[in-house]
């Protein structure tokens, strides 16, 4: 009874070891970071980076379903910046490893909500001029 007991946990600790060493090691996907947040504009930044030793076979970056962007044998990392035509919409960057793999990934970006107006009522408290007055000379009779 103890045996099997044994066997499964031996079993699921290599498995999550095997995973956490492959989580550790070197990269085998291709890393893809999206611009965080919402846009007060309409560029996006995009950064690509190849896995260790794999080139990016092809690559292609579209802005709502428009293509942007085609770069064929990308190896290393790429940084590029992608308009929209507004401040919101979504940016896709899709391709395939020199292996064969493909990759995709997209996001969907908003417009940042506006920031609040002042009210009219409340005015901006009168500067005070720290300045000298000028001395005044002259006059007298003559």
């Amino acid at each position: 009874m103890r045996r099997p007991f044994t066997a499964l946990i031996a079993l699921g600790a290599t498995l999550g070891l095997g995973a956490t060493a492959i989580a550790q090691g070197g990269s085998d996907t291709v890393s893809i970071d999206f611009q965080d947040g919402c846009l007060n504009h309409s560029r996006v930044v995009v950064k690509i980076a190849a896995p260790d030793g794999v080139a990016i076979d092809a690559l292609t970056v579209r802005a709502n379903g428009t293509e942007v962007l085609r770069l064929d044998g990308l190896s290393g990392e790429a940084r590029m910046r992608v308009r929209l035509a507004s401040a919101r919409g979504e940016v896709t960057v899709s391709g395939r490893l020199a292996g064969g793999e493909p990759f995709s990934r997209s996001r969907d970006y908003r417009a940042c909500a506006p920031q609040p107006t002042p009210e009219p009522d409340s005015q901006p408290a009168p500067q005070r001029n720290n300045r000298p007055e000028p001395t005044l000379t002259g006059g007298g009779e003559g």
